[in-house]
């Protein structure tokens, strides 16, 4: 996601927001390291050394796993309730944010495979017309287009109005219907497969048209067809699911003042394609090997259209695949393949790297880092630290 600078003046409203809390004070969980990791990892040093400097620096908490050809190694240090003084251990879920994408990608990849749709079918086939009729170029694009960013279409993400009703409306369960109305009417970027630009709006389609064809909510789609056979059993998914008590508090500086505040319960639009995944290291980490390494989510054809790169429009750093994102080409020539989160109060990365005999890198920082605060260099700091310390 990406999002504008929200003025201090709509904070105010959240004082006064009866709305029930969806995340909850946190609680401590009890850690301990799976079997699989390598304690004696030659890089452990080097790898805490990196989570630790960059918490003083000033971000609230971090839990980290890197595999590579010596093992897998987990990390975490700060914060998952600062107010509590709890610490951030991996069995903390966190939210991964736009990491959703890919998991409502591989979904749709699975359904096709299963015979329920075709991802070149047009969502007018599943969308009811009178929405796709507010909404320009809606009426001319597929379901790949939509996972591609190749649509055009208004992100619903970059809209002021859609943060005022966030502040407003703190923890609202969104439908998709309610949240496109920030797109209705809006310009387009370009007209369909004439550029490629990320867009929320687009993910917000694909799921309606998963849940047009299961005749269900995604979400129990999701549990059943990936997070329970993956014993995924620390994943959730806001807004459809109750969250557990040891969720990690989300962080950011509102104010723009090197002062970050709690906005966990800042719900932007959860649980309808484009984010609200809340999830742990280890969890992620059965996800991709799943879907990448033994490749038993979805066909190796699958795999190989996910990863159909465009250059994303005026952006530096990625590339867009259908559902997934390449990303580190503007500092490294071993470039990431998954995708990352942001979401208001949280960030996450889920990247391998084919090209370094498929290393592989997740974390969790329980701050937003989208917004033009001081902290954001400090986290792009950390993330191209640790991105280069592993690919050394």
């Amino acid at each position: 996601m990406n999002f504008k600078k929200i003025s201090v003046v709509f904070i105010v409203l959240v004082v006064f927001s009866c709305r029930e809390a969806d995340i909850r004070p946190t609680t401590t969980c009890t850690y301990a390291l799976p079997g699989n990791v390598n304690t004696l990892h030659p890089k452990a040093e080097s790898f805490e050394s990196i989570l630790d400097k960059y918490v003083k620096k000033g971000l609230p908490g971090i839990s980290a796993l890197v595999e590579d050809e010596d093992g897998i190694w987990i990390g975490y240090t700060g914060k998952a309730d600062i107010d509590r003084n709890v610490p951030f251990f991996p069995c903390n879920p966190s939210k991964a944010a736009s990491i959703t994408k890919l998991m409502v990608a591989t979904l749709a990849f699975m359904l096709q495979e299963d015979g329920l749709l075709d991802i070149n079918d047009p969502i007018s086939k599943y969308v009811d017309g009178k929405i796709l009729s507010k909404i320009k170029n809606a009426d001319k694009v597929t379901i790949k287009d939509c996972m591609h960013h190749t649509t055009g279409i208004y992100d619903i993400i970059s809209d002021a109005e859609f943060y005022l009703a966030v502040l407003n409306n703190p923890n609202r369960q969104w439908d998709a219907e309610d949240l496109l109305k920030f797109a209705y009417g809006k310009e387009v970027g370009f007209e369909p497969n004439q550029g490629v630009s990320y867009s929320n709006t687009n993910t917000i389609f694909v799921s309606m048209c998963l849940d047009k064809v299961l005749g269900y909510h995604h979400s129990k789609a999701l549990r059943e067809m990936i997070f329970e056979p993956l014993d995924m059993d620390q994943t959730y998914l806001q807004s459809r699911e109750k969250l557990p008590e040891n969720v990690a508090q989300g962080y950011y500086d509102l104010y723009n003042n090197n002062t970050i505040v709690n906005v966990s319960n800042l719900v932007t639009g959860s649980g309808n394609g484009y984010g609200g995944i809340f999830s742990t290291v280890t969890d992620l980490h059965k996800f991709i090997r799943a879907l990448y390494y033994d490749k038993t989510l979805i066909s190796e054809a699958s795999l190989e259209t996910m990863q159909q790169w465009l250059p994303e429009n005026d952006h530096e750093e990625n590339d867009l695949g259908v559902g997934m994102v390449r990303k580190f080409k503007n500092f490294s020539e071993h470039r990431g393949i998954g995708h990352s989160g942001r979401d208001l109060g949280y960030s996450a990365d889920l990247f391998l790297f084919p090209t370094r005999n498929n290393r592989l890198m997740i974390f969790f920082v329980n701050y937003g880092t989208d917004g033009n605060t001081g902290l954001r260099e400090v986290f792009r700091e950390f993330e191209r630290e640790l991105v280069n310390k592993i690919l050394e």
